[in-house]
């Protein structure tokens, strides 16, 4: 704000005050062009940068990055595609499996496990080699596992069973089976030994403490229908889940409170987190839009964007490297019997490649 000058009635005072005002203005010209150079950039604008065509192979669940390897693993139906970051080069299947839904890193373990849901099994393979070293049978329906940190064990989330089986990836072996109860979705660990579980027929995130095995609490969510994805900013201790429903709540982890509901498309399962750069990524697959939102400690959530990818797009993983996120995709067609979800049409099937413009040059970068 620009202060006003006080004037005189003689002209040498007239003429005095124009000087003094010109250099007023000018001295607080040149300070907010030092604040602006100085100024913290725009939002990131994203933008779909490539598209990686990728063999058939029927349907996908979650995908996962090595960021340290350059190398992402996709679940499919008939067992884990990996693609080089570097190369593009694309294996088919990597790691042999049944429905598989996810593949989780076992910390610096060189270890991974992967969830066959056609088989109510997981399986552990060694990540250098893509060789299975163990092979447990749950007796479940595993969908998703997340590492915890604290306890250096796998959480099997078992989809219609209710309960999460804890693995020790290095013995091959369930350690402990706790009971949540109703149909379980996604979980994320907050790498001090809680794990968020998102309970869809209920609506509410239970909060499990996986040193003691115990549920701790549960959040009920209101107007959230049948809840999926879900992510967790360690740094300010919010959980994002988001619901069928279309919209996206963001929660303090302390007391459950809601700090935001968002609205954020339809047919998403599963929230991106980029905790480097404070963006929770929503892709929803009904409408074919990537939410961005911005995520901070000193403001409420925002949403900075809405990008059109494809129908198909609802989940996906993040390069913490580059920033980039890599969204598999096809084109459907109608479901084929027994199977009760769209079908795959042959020769469609592609990962989208989404980051900022800048970093549009060349694959090399991957």
């Amino acid at each position: 704000m620009v202060r006003r000058v006080g004037e005189r009635k003689t002209a040498l005072s007239t003429v005095n005050g124009k000087i003094a005002l010109s250099m007023v203005l000018a001295s607080l010209l040149t300070a907010t062009g030092v604040a602006a150079a100085h100024a913290a950039p725009p939002p990131a604008r994203y933008a779909v940068l490539d598209r990686i065509a990728g063999p058939d192979g029927g349907g996908w669940d979650y995908a996962t990055i090595d960021t340290a390897a350059r190398r992402l693993y996709l679940a499919r139906d008939s067992g884990v595609l990996t693609l080089d970051l570097k190369t593009g080069r694309i294996t088919p299947i990597a790691i042999p499996g049944v429905g598989v839904h996810s593949i989780t890193l076992v910390g610096n373990t060189g270890l991974a496990v992967s969830t066959n849901g056609g088989q109510n099994s997981v399986s552990v393979f060694a990540t250098r080699t893509g060789k299975v070293v163990g092979h447990i049978y749950l007796g479940a329906s595993p969908d998703i596992s997340v590492f915890d940190p604290r306890t250096r064990l796998v959480a099997v989330v078992n989809h219609d069973a209710g309960t999460i089986s804890l693995v020790d990836a290095a013995r091959a072996k369930v350690v402990r089976t706790i009971v949540v109860g109703g149909v379980l979705e996604a979980a994320a660990a907050s790498g001090r030994g809680r794990l968020f579980v998102n309970v869809a027929d209920k609506h509410e995130v239970a909060v499990l403490d996986l040193t003691t095995g115990k549920v701790v609490r549960r959040i009920v969510m209101k107007a959230c229908a049948d809840p999926s994805g879900i992510a967790y900013d360690s740094a300010d201790r919010l959980i994002a889940s988001v619901c069928g429903n279309g919209v996206t709540k963001i929660l303090r982890a302390a007391d459950g409170t809601e700090v935001a509901s968002l609205q954020t498309g339809l047919g998403s399962d599963g929230l991106i987190f980029d905790a480097a750069r404070k963006r929770l990524f929503v892709p929803a697959g009904r409408d074919g839009k990537l939410t961005v939102i911005r995520l901070s400690a000193d403001k409420p959530p925002e949403v900075l964007q809405t990008l059109t990818t494809a129908p198909s797009v609802r989940l996906g993983a993040l390069d913490t490297k580059t920033g980039r996120l890599y969204l598999p995709m096809a084109k459907l067609g109608p479901p084929v019997a027994p199977n009760p979800w769209p079908s795959v049409l042959p020769g469609t099937f592609a990962l989208l490649v989404v980051g900022e413009p800048a970093q549009r040059p060349g694959r090399a970068q991957h």
